[in-house]
This record gives C-alpha cells, sequence and structure tokens, in this order.
C-alpha cells in the first residue's frame, strides 16, 4: 500500500511512515468546565494523541485555550452548520478544524476557511458521515461512491486556494460501506485517513463493528489515525483503539493478555483471576511490552504459556509458572496474580 503524504496536528504527525494515532473526544457539555478538563486529563493519560471538542457556538471558542492549561495534546474543533466558527476556531488556537461538506458547502465560505487556515498553518478534516446523505433507497456500492465524490469536491475547492494540509474521514453505520468508501479513496488520493465507524450501537455492538471494520482497513494498509466511536464513555474508546491497533502488530501500548475461553476441563476460576489480573495491571500502569498467558487446562495451556514471554497453565487446582519458555514455579489460583505481578517487575 502507497504512504499518504504527512500532515500536522500541531507536532503531531499523521501519515507516512508514522504510527498509527489515535484521538479521543470529548463528550462532557462544555459549560461543565471543571468535569470537561478531568475528561480530556483522562483521555491524555490513557493514550489519546489528539482531541476533539464540538464547538457548536461562539461562546465554545475559549475552549482550546482553556484545555491547553491542563493538557499538552492537539485540540480539534468539530464544526457544523456554522463557517463563521470554523473561521473563529482558526483564530482561537484551536489545532485542526473539522468541516462536513454536507452542511458547510458555499465556495466562498470554503474559500474564506482555507485561506485563513493556509495562513495559520491549522490542517483541515473533511469528515463525511452517511447520515448526511437522505437517499432512502441508495445502494451500499453507491453511497460509497457518493461520499468519496463529495470529498473530493471539497479537496479540489481547498487545493484551488493552495491548501494542501488536508486529512479525510468517511464514515458509515454500516462497515462494509464504511471499508469501500475508504477502499475507493485510498486508491486515488494519498491524503492521510482518518478512520471511524460512526452510529455503532450500544457499547459491545460498537465494539464489534469497529474492530472488525477498523480491523479490515488498517490490515490493509488504509488508514492513518482511527477514532472509536461508542455510545459509552470516551476513555473506553480509546482503549479500544489501542487493542484493535495493538492486535495487528501496528503499535505496542503495553501487555498483551492471552487467555483460554475456558472449558468443562477448566478447575479454576479463570474469568475472574484474567480479571483481577488485568486490574491490577492497570493500576500498576505497566507500559513494558509482553505476552502473558494465563491459560485453565492442559490441553493448550502450556504450549500458549511456553510461547509468551511469562505465562501460567493450570491442571486442576494447581498451575506452573513459564518464563521465557521454561518452568520456573508452582502456584496456586489464590497466588497466580501476585506471583504474576511480581515476575513483571523483574521483567526486561
Amino acid at each position: 500500500m502507497k504512504k499518504t503524504k504527512v500532515v500536522k496536528i500541531r507536532d503531531l504527525r499523521v501519515g507516512g511512515k508514522n504510527p498509527i494515532r489515535i484521538k479521543g473526544m470529548l463528550k462532557t457539555p462544555t459549560k461543565k468546565v471543571r468535569l470537561l478538563i478531568k475528561e480530556a486529563k483522562g483521555l491524555q493519560e490513557e493514550g489519546a494523541e489528539a482531541i476533539r471538542v464540538a464547538v457548536e457556538k461562539e461562546e465554545d471558542m475559549g475552549l482550546a485555550n482553556l484545555l491547553k492549561k491542563h493538557i499538552t495534546v492537539p485540540i480539534a474543533a468539530d464544526i457544523h452548520f456554522q463557517p463563521k466558527l470554523a473561521i473563529l476556531a482558526i483564530n482561537n488556537n484551536f489545532d485542526q478544524i473539522r468541516l462536513n461538506p454536507l452542511n458547510i458547502s458555499n465556495k466562498r465560505d470554503i474559500k474564506n476557511i482555507a485561506q485563513l487556515a493556509g495562513q495559520k498553518k491549522i490542517p483541515i478534516r473533511i469528515g463525511i458521515n452517511s447520515g448526511g446523505f437522505k437517499q432512502s433507497n441508495i445502494s451500499k456500492k453507491n453511497l460509497a461512491k457518493q461520499m468519496v465524490e463529495k470529498c473530493f469536491d471539497y479537496i479540489e475547492a481547498l487545493e484551488s486556494q493552495k491548501f494542501f494540509d488536508i486529512m479525510v474521514s468517511l464514515k458509515c453505520a454500516d462497515v462494509s460501506t464504511t471499508i469501500a468508501a475508504n477502499r475507493i479513496f485510498s486508491k486515488r488520493s494519498n491524503y492521510p485517513l482518518h478512520l471511524g465507524i460512526t452510529a455503532t450501537g450500544s457499547c459491545l455492538e460498537g465494539i464489534t463493528k469497529s474492530s472488525v471494520g477498523l480491523g479490515a482497513m488498517l490490515n490493509q494498509g488504509i488508514g492513518d489515525l482511527v477514532r472509536v466511536s461508542l455510545t459509552t464513555d470516551s476513555l473506553t474508546e480509546v482503549k479500544i483503539a489501542k487493542y484493535i491497533i495493538q492486535s495487528l502488530g501496528l503499535r505496542n501500548f503495553g501487555p498483551e493478555i492471552i487467555s483460554c475461553p475456558t472449558c468443562s476441563r477448566c478447575g479454576v476460576d479463570l474469568p475472574k483471576v484474567v480479571e483481577k489480573f488485568r486490574e491490577k495491571l492497570d493500576k500498576l500502569n505497566y507500559k513494558k511490552p509482553c505476552k502473558i498467558a494465563i491459560m485453565g487446562c492442559i490441553v493448550n495451556g502450556p504450549g500458549e504459556a511456553t510461547q509468551a514471554d511469562l505465562g501460567v497453565a493450570f491442571g486442576r487446582a494447581r498451575g506452573v509458572l513459564f518464563k521465557k519458555s521454561k518452568i520456573f514455579k508452582k502456584t496456586t489460583e489464590d497466588k497466580i496474580i501476585n506471583d504474576l505481578i511480581e515476575e513483571l517487575k523483574k521483567y526486561e
């Protein structure tokens, strides 16, 4: 897959040979300032490398400067319907603006925004969602094509003003349509792609759709930045984004836990063990890359444990710990979490 061009959101380089980036979005109402700041700080700590905030009115223009007192990652303004808000956002220290071609389409407005963004070196994301198309009987294939064509019309308008700091997103609630649209675009352009599946539904459905859609595109070399969209808290979205990216071997954010699905052979409460271990690991804030296997029986357990950096394979009530493919200690269900944590602290 060809490399995309590099676009900078302040000091964050997106595209080219840079890692797949993660963006978070603030969900707290902007008038609840203390909670908004808390959410922004949490997103940065969780691993968001840029944060987007919905800008709906002129009173929101102080948000960039406010948030920058508390976080260091770039802040993007999400703008719809009102082109004047884009102008104000550029002049009020936002690091990126998102424009929707389906509700900001006047050529004079686009020209004015592009000229000012060019002067201030503020990148623009062209963000198209399928929900902006009103036809009820349009096929998935034609919808994907219409989204791409609408995007290229907007790119042409920006490029006519000598503006090229462009990123693109093409999102649908339907996974296959999202994949199709991004495939079409990536074959025709080298502008970096911001990936996402939009309006994914409840948390479990959303995680499934996001994992399938983003995973399929990233595995084909499509995409430079991701934002997972779930009907749940924003920190969970960033966590899922990290899991998706790490599962494909594209980046490493810390330990990977492998655990078996359990069956009637399992003699320990493995789900409880894994859940408690993950909780302790999160509190420890352990970031070194390694693979940890927690297996419940002797069928695949020893093999998975020996292939991991650190692992345990249980029999009925007892287990054996493996490190670098060798057994080095016996353990029990009530001791295993502390045993694993102690060994991780020694791990290099």
